[in-house]
C-alpha cells in the first residue's frame, strides 16, 4: 500500500511541477526513501528497544520467570514498563 501511495504522490507532483525539474527531483528523492523514514518503522524500532531494555532489567534483577509473561501478556508488559520507568 505504501508503495502505491508513494507512486501516486510522485505522479501527482510530476504533473503539478512539470516545469520545475529541481522540485520534481527533490520530491522523488524524498518519496524514494532518501529522507523519509516511515513512522511505523521508527515505532517498531523503539518498541523493540524498549522491550529489550525491559528483558535486560528483568535478567539483572533475576526475574527471568517474568520474561515469558512480557512476551505474551501486553498488560503485564505495560505494568513492568511502568515499574522500571521504561
Amino acid at each position: 500500500m505504501y508503495t502505491n501511495l508513494t507512486k501516486l504522490i510522485v505522479k501527482i507532483a510530476d504533473y503539478i511541477f512539470q516545469k520545475e525539474e529541481q522540485v520534481r527531483k527533490g520530491i522523488g528523492d524524498i518519496m524514494g526513501g532518501k529522507v523519509l523514514e516511515l513512522e511505523s518503522e521508527r515505532l517498531k524500532a523503539e518498541g523493540e528497544t524498549r522491550l529489550g531494555s525491559l528483558i535486560n532489567r528483568l535478567i539483572q534483577d533475576q526475574r527471568t520467570e517474568e520474561i515469558q509473561a512480557v512476551s505474551t501478556d501486553p498488560k503485564r508488559r505495560e505494568q513492568l514498563y511502568k515499574e522500571y520507568n521504561l
